[in-house]
């Protein structure tokens, strides 16, 4: 059983390797793409907070792979399969060596998981360190040794070098000092910890200063970054009309089960909830919370987190969630259940496969912003584009033709000003945001072409209409 969940991996790291994403397809996987030609923070190559660790790890890839965006991949493929070794390791602790391997089958061949890996964003090396950290946690909170007490902290500002909305679980590590403060109290000790951690952290930090010219340079964009993700695009409730009810209904329901445990596939849908179904009458919620309360904890501080601070239009900020939901009711269910082997490896089955049906799909079909590119190519005489955020796909395409990003409506009309003699070209997004500013402009747009793209690659821009403004 053993030798056929590994050669099942192999199958489906194969396949992942295989179908890397080519693609810089969003604003943010540009700004990463971009950073491994040359790392300025000021020019959002990468974007504030900068992900040093991901970024270099992009890098020493980068050497041996030409293109950008499948360097970042193949670097997410390379940490999210080594999360394999704690996923095991954390299961063996409660099940046998045949379930542990299962739970990590099924674990990986989740399809999401598989998406994000093969995008050019640190999710996926984010996802592999969080593994790493929490089997770190579990050592040190039961062995004795010094050492077993320093891994989460060098693996915790590995994380945060890597995602820095990951933050929260490092909770975590306050539940670790507790524990060692009730065993040794020794004051000096708890401090030399502390202490250690924020130098591990000034690791990365530093960097960043350097990078920036000094600290006066790194604390402004820092406070820039901070002000606009709370005030206006970074999809926090601080900055949203949407009432808390209907944001956590998106995230329970599209963001993690919907889209992070089924890939918005219908029959995975079915053979999921069948699943539980089975087996829902002998969970004692009461055994599950004993055995998996540090995981349950951290899920728990990490979805008050998602949802209140972060922009759940994006699944994939929600999936943390969804790993260690998974990872603690698949490891339970195993658990001295008669059945649940077969049942899990069907589960795992049906998930490659789909997995690698969407990661092929996401390789060699063309993002709706690059159709929206190569379509306005074809077009002849003088004209002009605006967008929202499109135009930094269109920088980094090179485009041979002009392109515009306008927030404000007056900044739009003042320049459209420019270009009279010209076809002017807007985008639906472009549209939406001035809708949001109060503004119709329906009568003035002509619809000139459609694009669409798979809505669980970008859910943001998976659909793009080009319309022709009409004065």
């Amino acid at each position: 059983m053993v030798t056929g969940v590994i050669a099942l991996l192999a199958v489906l790291f194969y396949f992942r390797f295989r179908y890397t994403s080519p693609f810089a397809a969003t604003w943010d996987e540009v700004d990463f793409a971009l950073a491994l030609h040359r790392y300025d923070l000021l020019a959002m190559q990468p974007h504030f907070p900068g992900y040093p660790f991901f970024i270099l790890g992009g890098m020493l890839v980068h050497v041996f792979i030409h293109n950008p965006t499948q360097a970042l991949a193949v670097f997410n493929g390379i940490v999210v399969a080594s999360a394999s070794i704690p996923m095991y390791l954390l299961a063996r602790q409660h099940v046998s060596r045949i379930s542990a391997s299962i739970v990590v089958l099924v674990m990986q061949t989740n399809g999401y998981l598989s998406i994000l890996t093969m995008q050019p964003m640190s999710e996926g090396a984010a996802l592999g360190v969080l593994w790493w950290y929490i089997w770190s946690l579990f050592l040190a909170l039961h062995r004795k040794e010094t050492t077993m007490k320093i891994l989460p902290l060098v693996l915790f500002a590995v994380l945060m070098g890597i995602r820095l909305s990951y933050a929260p679980f490092g909770i975590a590590l306050l539940i670790l000092w507790r524990q060692d403060w009730k065993r040794y109290k020794k004051a000096s000790r708890l401090i030399a910890f502390i202490v250690l951690a924020l130098l591990l952290q000034c690791v990365w930090l530093g960097a960043l200063i350097f990078s920036e010219g000094g600290l006066v340079g790194f604390l402004k964009l820092s406070y820039g970054f901070l002000q606009g993700h709370f005030t206006e695009w970074g999809g926090a409730i601080t900055q949203t009309k949407e009432p808390l009810y209907g944001r956590l209904y998106r995230l329970v329901v599209h963001n993690i089960g919907w889209t992070g445990m089924f890939v918005q596939s219908v029959w995975l849908a079915v053979i999921g909830l069948t699943s539980f179904l089975l087996y829902w009458r002998r969970f004692s919620l009461r055994q599950y919370l004993i055995e998996h309360w540090l995981v349950v904890l951290l899920l728990l501080v990490y979805f008050v987190w998602n949802l209140l601070a972060q922009n759940i239009d994006k699944p994939r900020h929600s999936f943390p969630i969804v790993m260690l939901l998974l990872f603690s009711l698949i490891v339970f269910l195993s658990k001295n259940r008669k059945g649940t082997r077969i049942l899990f490896v069907g589960l795992a089955m049906a998930q490659l496969f789909t997995s690698i049906s969407l990661m092929k799909e996401q390789a060699i079909e063309n993002p709706a912003i690059y159709q929206l590119a190569q379509y306005l190519k074809k077009q002849e005489g003088e004209f002009i584009v605006y967008t929202w955020e499109e135009t930094r796909v269109m920088e980094y395409l090179h485009v041979p033709y002009e392109h515009k990003r306008f927030y404000k409506y007056d900044y739009f009309l003042q320049d459209k000003k420019y270009h009279t003699n010209d076809t002017i070209y807007v985008t639906n997004h472009l549209v939406d945001g001035f809708r949001r500013q109060g503004i119709e402009v329906s009568g003035h747009l002509e619809e000139e072409a459609r694009f669409h793209s798979n809505e669980i690659f970008d859910p943001v821009y998976n659909d793009i209409i080009l319309y022709k403004w009409i004065d």
